[in-house]
């Protein structure tokens, strides 16, 4: 046994439970427990809920919290633990769907933005900043003027609000990427800039889209409770958590349980994501990973 093998074998290895400990950290931990259960509780919504979404009791109007409905009832007497959890499965669905949409395109754009001739750059670089600091309530009651709501709007319009964060994110990131030599050396070769765009320079950007799902998953939460509220997103009957808080926002004091409790699932739910984003934040960063 050589003097080299005798001391790599009395090194000592870290401990199993370290090793978890450096791969997970708190945020992350916490905010998938929460969202977690979230997710979990939208899933098994038929099972839990111990009444129907719209299921009406005119002799239940406004019951507060109790072990008959553990959310209290609403003004026609719906049970809002009910609704909250089928609207849980609205909610996180619809901002899903708008989350994966708005990246994709916006990834998308900021290679397009990164890799395209001069007027490409400069076309994509204007739309960023424009779509940035324009208002997306005035873009969604500019939309729903024209086109009734629905969900197939809203999915819209989310993806039309947050396609350009993506997008500016990506930019930058490939346009660090484009300077390096082996761009540079693929562009010598003749390669196509954007084969070298989808084939190279995406994988290092993976890192920094799985942070900004997270992120853009938590904003589109909001976004969707927001135009809800405000009648612009989904329609009742459907529940939703912004529009479980929209029918009770005329009983704000006498009945808080109506808008309290689903801006608490709301809110946990957003805060979930936010941290498992800037878990993985931190730990992309304590790795050297953009």
């Amino acid at each position: 046994m050589t003097t080299v093998t005798a001391i790599a074998m009395q090194a000592p290895r870290p401990a199993p439970h370290r090793a978890w400990r450096a791969a997970l950290n708190p945020p992350i931990v916490i905010g998938a427990a929460i969202l977690g259960l979230a997710i979990l509780s939208a899933v098994l919504a038929p099972v839990i809920a111990p009444y129907g979404p719209t299921t009406i009791d005119l002799s239940a109007v406004r019951k507060p919290p109790s072990f008959a409905h553990f959310f209290g009832t609403d003004g026609v007497g719906r049970d809002v633990f009910s609704r909250v959890l089928y609207g849980g499965r609205v909610s996180l669905t619809v901002a899903g769907i708008g989350m994966i949409g708005s990246l994709a395109f916006g990834t998308a754009m900021g290679l397009l933005g990164a890799f395209g001739n001069r007027f490409v750059e400069v076309a994509v670089s204007r739309l960023i900043d424009i779509q940035l600091a324009f208002p997306y309530v005035l873009l969604a009651i500019a939309v729903t003027s024209a086109v009734r709501p629905s969900i197939p709007v809203l999915i819209l319009l989310m993806v039309l609000a947050g396609w350009a964060g993506a997008a500016r994110v990506v930019r930058g990131i490939a346009l660090q990427e484009r300077g390096k030599d082996y761009v540079k050396a693929a562009a010598v070769l003749g390669v196509p800039k954007m084969r070298v765009a989808l084939k190279h320079v995406l994988p290092t950007i993976i890192p920094s889209l799985i942070v900004l799902a997270a992120m853009q998953m938590a904003a589109m939460i909001v976004f969707e409770a927001t135009l809800s509220f405000l009648g612009m997103g989904v329609q009742p009957p459907t529940p939703s958590w912004g529009g479980i808080m929209l029918d009770g926002k005329n009983y704000i004091t006498s009945a808080w349980w109506m808008t309290a409790l689903p801006g608490v699932a709301l809110v946990l739910t957003s805060l979930a994501l936010v941290l498992i984003g800037d878990g993985l934040q931190r730990r992309f960063n304590a790795k050297g990973v953009r």
